[in-house]
Protein backbone atom coordinates (compact mmCIF):
# COMPACT_ATOMS: atom_id res chain seq x y z
CA UNK A 1 0.00 0.00 0.00
CA UNK A 2 1.10 4.24 -0.58
CA UNK A 3 2.24 6.07 2.04
CA UNK A 4 -0.37 8.18 3.29
CA UNK A 5 0.53 11.76 4.12
CA UNK A 6 0.02 12.90 7.69
CA UNK A 7 0.88 16.28 9.69
CA UNK A 8 2.65 16.47 12.78
CA UNK A 9 2.12 19.40 15.20
CA UNK A 10 4.05 20.19 18.02
CA UNK A 11 2.66 22.87 20.29
CA UNK A 12 4.71 24.40 22.96
CA UNK A 13 3.38 25.94 26.52
CA UNK A 14 4.52 27.36 29.43
CA UNK A 15 2.49 25.46 31.61
CA UNK A 16 1.03 21.80 31.57
CA UNK A 17 -2.33 23.47 32.36
CA UNK A 18 -2.61 25.56 29.27
CA UNK A 19 -1.47 22.74 27.12
CA UNK A 20 -4.11 20.32 28.83
CA UNK A 21 -6.52 23.43 27.72
CA UNK A 22 -5.76 23.22 24.15
CA UNK A 23 -5.51 19.62 23.98
CA UNK A 24 -8.99 19.36 25.79
CA UNK A 25 -10.20 22.11 23.27
CA UNK A 26 -9.55 19.94 20.23
CA UNK A 27 -10.60 16.72 21.45
CA UNK A 28 -13.88 18.61 22.07
CA UNK A 29 -13.98 20.16 18.58
CA UNK A 30 -13.09 16.94 16.66
CA UNK A 31 -16.08 14.57 18.95
CA UNK A 32 -18.69 17.76 18.47
CA UNK A 33 -17.13 17.59 14.94
CA UNK A 34 -17.98 13.66 14.89
CA UNK A 35 -14.36 13.32 14.00
CA UNK A 36 -13.33 11.82 17.02
CA UNK A 37 -11.63 8.89 14.86
CA UNK A 38 -9.35 11.56 13.30
CA UNK A 39 -7.84 12.52 16.60
CA UNK A 40 -4.58 11.36 18.10
CA UNK A 41 -2.88 13.42 20.48
CA UNK A 42 -0.72 13.59 23.13
CA UNK A 43 -0.15 16.44 26.25
CA UNK A 44 3.75 16.27 26.68
CA UNK A 45 5.38 17.54 29.77
CA UNK A 46 9.49 18.01 29.77
CA UNK A 47 11.06 18.59 32.83
CA UNK A 48 14.20 21.12 34.06
CA UNK A 49 16.27 17.73 33.36
CA UNK A 50 14.91 16.57 29.91
CA UNK A 51 12.47 14.20 31.34
CA UNK A 52 9.47 13.66 29.54
CA UNK A 53 6.15 12.16 30.42
CA UNK A 54 3.07 11.60 29.00
CA UNK A 55 0.06 13.09 31.49
CA UNK A 56 -2.79 13.06 28.55
CA UNK A 57 -2.97 11.28 25.46
CA UNK A 58 -6.05 10.27 22.87
CA UNK A 59 -6.33 8.31 20.32
CA UNK A 60 -9.66 8.05 19.39
CA UNK A 61 -10.14 5.29 21.59
CA UNK A 62 -9.40 2.90 18.53
CA UNK A 63 -7.70 -0.09 20.67
CA UNK A 64 -10.50 -2.63 18.65
CA UNK A 65 -9.29 -4.74 15.28
CA UNK A 66 -9.18 -2.91 11.86
CA UNK A 67 -7.00 -0.04 13.05
CA UNK A 68 -5.27 2.58 10.36
CA UNK A 69 -3.24 5.48 10.53
CA UNK A 70 -4.45 7.74 12.80
CA UNK A 71 -6.36 4.99 14.78
CA UNK A 72 -3.02 3.14 15.66
CA UNK A 73 -1.75 6.04 17.95
CA UNK A 74 0.88 7.76 15.55
CA UNK A 75 0.92 11.14 18.14
CA UNK A 76 2.48 8.32 20.63
CA UNK A 77 4.27 6.97 18.43
CA UNK A 78 6.13 10.03 17.39
CA UNK A 79 6.51 10.84 21.66
CA UNK A 80 8.61 7.49 21.45
CA UNK A 81 10.57 8.16 18.42
CA UNK A 82 11.41 11.54 19.77
CA UNK A 83 11.99 10.34 23.21
CA UNK A 84 12.47 6.74 23.26
CA UNK A 85 13.19 6.76 27.40
CA UNK A 86 8.83 7.44 27.61
CA UNK A 87 8.89 4.05 26.82
CA UNK A 88 11.16 3.03 28.96
CA UNK A 89 10.14 5.02 32.28
CA UNK A 90 6.49 3.22 31.68
CA UNK A 91 4.43 6.43 30.69
CA UNK A 92 2.76 4.92 27.57
CA UNK A 93 2.77 1.43 28.62
CA UNK A 94 0.86 2.32 31.51
CA UNK A 95 -1.58 5.04 29.51
CA UNK A 96 -2.26 2.47 26.44
CA UNK A 97 -1.48 -1.10 27.44
CA UNK A 98 0.17 -1.47 24.55
CA UNK A 99 4.16 -0.84 24.94
CA UNK A 100 4.97 -3.59 21.87
CA UNK A 101 3.12 -1.55 19.32
CA UNK A 102 4.29 1.63 20.28
CA UNK A 103 7.66 0.78 20.11
CA UNK A 104 6.80 -0.43 16.24
CA UNK A 105 5.06 2.32 15.82
CA UNK A 106 8.38 4.80 16.77
CA UNK A 107 10.29 2.27 15.05
CA UNK A 108 8.01 3.30 12.03
CA UNK A 109 8.19 6.74 12.04
CA UNK A 110 12.07 6.89 12.62
CA UNK A 111 12.07 4.91 9.54
CA UNK A 112 9.31 6.93 7.36
CA UNK A 113 10.54 10.37 8.81
CA UNK A 114 13.71 12.83 8.21
CA UNK A 115 15.84 13.21 11.22
CA UNK A 116 15.88 16.73 11.03
CA UNK A 117 11.95 16.78 10.93
CA UNK A 118 12.17 14.83 14.22
CA UNK A 119 14.93 16.76 15.76
CA UNK A 120 12.91 19.83 14.26
CA UNK A 121 9.71 18.57 16.20
CA UNK A 122 11.79 17.84 19.85
CA UNK A 123 12.91 21.38 19.91
CA UNK A 124 9.78 22.64 20.18
CA UNK A 125 9.40 20.63 23.27
CA UNK A 126 12.23 22.27 25.36
CA UNK A 127 13.26 21.51 28.93
CA UNK A 128 11.21 22.47 31.25
CA UNK A 129 7.67 23.39 29.44
CA UNK A 130 4.72 21.44 28.20
CA UNK A 131 3.49 20.21 24.66
CA UNK A 132 1.14 18.52 22.42
CA UNK A 133 1.77 16.62 19.49
CA UNK A 134 -1.13 16.50 17.35
CA UNK A 135 -1.07 13.67 14.33
CA UNK A 136 -3.73 15.17 11.60
CA UNK A 137 -4.76 14.70 8.16
CA UNK A 138 -3.48 17.45 6.09
CA UNK A 139 -6.44 19.20 5.28
CA UNK A 140 -7.48 19.05 9.03
CA UNK A 141 -4.30 21.07 10.16
CA UNK A 142 -5.29 24.86 9.59
CA UNK A 143 -8.66 23.98 12.02
CA UNK A 144 -6.12 22.48 14.21
CA UNK A 145 -3.73 25.49 14.44
CA UNK A 146 -6.69 27.93 15.32
CA UNK A 147 -7.48 25.75 18.02
CA UNK A 148 -4.39 26.24 19.85
CA UNK A 149 -4.70 28.98 21.16
CA UNK A 150 -2.34 29.17 24.56
CA UNK A 151 0.50 27.69 22.20
CA UNK A 152 4.04 29.91 22.46
CA UNK A 153 5.13 28.07 19.18
CA UNK A 154 4.14 25.60 16.61
CA UNK A 155 6.02 23.16 14.60
CA UNK A 156 4.44 21.60 11.78
CA UNK A 157 6.01 18.75 9.57
CA UNK A 158 4.77 16.15 6.79
CA UNK A 159 4.97 12.21 7.67
CA UNK A 160 4.29 9.51 5.49
CA UNK A 161 2.96 6.45 6.63
CA UNK A 162 2.47 2.99 5.34
CA UNK A 163 -0.94 2.23 7.20
CA UNK A 164 -0.79 -1.64 5.84
CA UNK A 165 2.75 -2.15 6.97
CA UNK A 166 2.71 -0.22 10.17
CA UNK A 167 -0.78 -2.45 11.28
CA UNK A 168 1.31 -5.25 10.13
CA UNK A 169 4.35 -4.33 12.06
CA UNK A 170 1.97 -3.61 15.83
CA UNK A 171 0.64 -7.13 15.29
CA UNK A 172 3.76 -8.67 14.85
CA UNK A 173 5.37 -6.54 18.21
CA UNK A 174 2.75 -7.92 19.88
CA UNK A 175 2.87 -11.47 19.35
Amino acid sequence: MADQPYVAIAAQYGSEDEAVADFDQIHAHYKDAGKHAAFDAAVVVRDKEGKVSIPKRDDGDKHHGGRKGLAIGLASGIVVALFPAVALGGALLVAGGAGAGIGAIAGHISNKASAEDLKTISETLDAGSAGIVIVAAPDDVAEVEKLLTHATSVTKKEIAVDDEQLENEVQDAKE
